[in-house]
């Protein structure tokens, strides 16, 4: 499924999205009841995942804008995820932050229990508390 523009389903019951889907704007599942992704995702712009039922995270996930999980389930992030803007974690149980991170923008970490960076990660911007 190719979506060619902005795919809103804040708020929503839908707890599964098609396993081959191409998003060409951002991906709003905001206080939605996903609860994963699906692994051949693309999205060219952010996905807003904040206060949604979402527990899993692919390893290797890519975004080119902002990635919101604030206010998740979620209790640690996969190796290997790529993120083009920021990465917003506030309010979430993750404890750490994986190895290989690379976040070109900044890294909002306000109620979490995360005290340092990896050597190996890569943040561009600034890391907020």
């Amino acid at each position: 499924m190719v979506v060619n523009g902005n795919l809103n389903l804040e708020n929503s019951r839908i707890q599964r999205l098609p396993k081959k889907l191409v998003v060409k704007g951002n991906l709003n599942l905001a206080y939605s009841s996903v609860t994963r992704l699906p692994l051949s995702l693309k999205v060219d712009g952010y996905i807003n995942l904040a206060h949604s039922q979402v527990t899993y995270l692919n390893n290797g996930l890519q975004v080119k804008g902002d990635l919101s999980l604030m206010g998740t389930k979620l209790t640690q992030l996969p190796p290997y995820i790529y993120v083009g803007g920021d990465l917003y974690l506030a309010n979430t149980a993750i404890t750490e932050l994986p190895k290989f991170l690379v976040v070109q923008g900044s890294v909002y970490l306000g109620g979490t229990q995360i005290t340092s960076v990896p050597e190996k990660a890569s943040i561009g911007g600034k890391i907020y508390q």
